[in-house]
């Protein structure tokens, strides 16, 4: 019982990461964080967790392995990040490319999986009126 309980339970979170960005604000304000401060550590828990959730989403949609896509463009644009950050400042601080990274595969993996729920939602639709 309780293997099933987490399995849904885990399974709601990769599916919807979205909820575990909500619940970490509500907890973190209510411990009187600061509202930025606590945006950040919000977005950072998400990364990961949307990661399985494009992956997930993706391999729902199009049937296909894309895990091989999600992960060179993520090693992709840390390479990026990495040689604009050494271009642009004297000092290399991989703490400080590593942040940058991490946010940045927030946005775009939050754009990402917006995108592939319209795709997905979109999909079904026009599978339903055929």
């Amino acid at each position: 019982m309780v293997n099933v309980f987490l399995s849904i339970l885990f399974g709601i979170l990769v599916v919807c990461p979205f909820i575990i960005t909500i619940v970490f604000l509500i907890i973190m304000r209510r411990m009187g964080k600061a509202p930025a401060a606590v945006i950040r550590n919000a977005a950072d828990f998400t990364t990961a967790f949307l990661f399985l959730s494009v992956y997930i989403t993706s391999m729902t949609i199009f049937g296909k392995g894309t895990g091989f896509y999600l992960t060179s463009s993520a090693i992709l644009i840390a390479i990026f990040v990495a040689i604009v950050e050494r271009v642009k400042e004297k000092e290399f601080k991989i703490g400080r490319v590593m942040h940058k990274t991490w946010r940045l595969f927030f946005l775009l993996l939050s754009f990402s999986y917006v995108i592939l729920l319209v795709m997905g939602i979109t999909f079904k639709i026009l599978e339903y009126v055929k």
